[in-house]
């Protein structure tokens, strides 16, 4: 009898214990559900939080118990300095119960993007997914990648056009203090005018690191005026145009002064100089004659060779080819 006693009283409060952790269990992940909103609504804001405006028509969690999740329907984000607004019909973020702090989001489109100038851009996509991961004092990586995007603007001055690409991806990481840049741009094709034809598909390519630049990433401040005072090194950035029958690589270290200005010694490589010269007009039709110019120097140079290595140093934003001056960068 009074094992039976013993045995009941076991159970009840076994029972009580387990009652207990699930409750405990539930509030933990009910509070780390809305961190990861948080988190997600703090990246959106940026910086300067009061400027930015972050709403859901509706807003919910999921995924209990295996993972902590939101969803945003309807989301709208403006900024009331440029009155710039930006919305897509739903935005999914979860991370798993193993790594809190890492999660992965998904949007929906399409998606809208204009402002009070009159600028119109509306996407969509096959899949646009991202990956943002925190540490103790902020963000330490976000990426995306993004397939079968679909792109159409409208400029203020009634320019309408088509912007496609196959795949893109992209990461912005701290990396023990330094900034990791990466970039990837696959079989890009611009329509500049609905009118016109479209240009041959390019390819870009872009690897960098910015020195000390970690710091830029935790306080959210991946902006080109962060930049100012800085340096790093351009691993790599390409640009393949078509078949691959014209393109160009750049390489070297680089600095920008307070002014955000460029300095730096870049080693360059052109092949099919006048097929990359063609694309740059008519995507830029309002720097054509410089880039026109600047071919016709460059080939000048290098006696109308069809590949050619070339090194060009930027003196607080005026490059030069030997004693040939390309053009004058404007500050970030």
């Amino acid at each position: 009898m009074a094992g039976s006693t013993r045995t009941r009283k076991y159970l009840k409060w076994s029972l009580v214990v387990l009652v207990i952790l699930l409750l405990a269990y539930a509030l933990g992940w009910f509070f780390i559900a809305r961190t990861v909103k948080a988190r997600i609504f703090d990246l959106l804001e940026g910086q300067s939080g009061n400027e930015t405006v972050v709403s859901c028509e509706d807003i919910g969690y999921q995924g209990f118990p295996a993972s902590f999740g939101f969803f945003c329907d309807s989301l709208h984000v403006r900024d009331r300095k440029t009155d710039a607004v930006f919305d897509t019909p739903r935005l999914l973020a979860e991370a798993p119960v193993y790594a809190p702090w890492s999660v992965m989001a998904t949007v929906t489109g399409p998606a809208t993007l204009d402002n009070d100038a009159g600028m119109i851009l509306r996407s969509e996509w096959e899949h646009l997914g991202g990956k943002l991961i925190y540490g103790r004092a902020g963000p330490r990586l976000i990426s995306y990648d993004i397939e079968g995007l679909t792109a159409r603007f409208a400029a203020p001055e009634g320019r309408q056009g088509t912007l496609t690409a196959e795949y893109a991806q992209g990461l912005v990481r701290d990396d023990d203090g330094d900034l990791d840049l990466a970039f990837t741009v696959t079989n890009g094709v611009l329509r500049p005018q609905n009118n016109a034809e479209a240009l041959p598909a390019v390819s870009v390519n872009l690897l960098a690191t910015i020195d000390d630049g970690g710091a830029l990433l935790a306080n959210k401040q991946i902006r080109s005026h962060g930049l100012r005072g800085k340096s790093g090194i351009l691993n790599q950035a390409t640009l393949a145009i078509g078949d691959r029958a014209s393109h160009i690589a750049i390489s070297g270290r680089f600095s920008f002064n307070k002014e955000g200005y460029l300095d730096g010694r870049f080693s360059v490589e052109l092949t099919g100089i006048d097929g990359i010269s063609q694309v740059l007009q008519l995507a830029f039709p309002q720097v054509a004659r410089p880039v026109e110019t600047v071919t016709g120097l460059i080939k000048s140079f290098t006696g109308g060779q069809r590949t050619m290595a070339l090194d060009v140093r930027v003196n607080q934003g005026r490059a030069m080819l030997g004693f040939i001056p390309l053009g004058q960068i404007p500050p970030v």
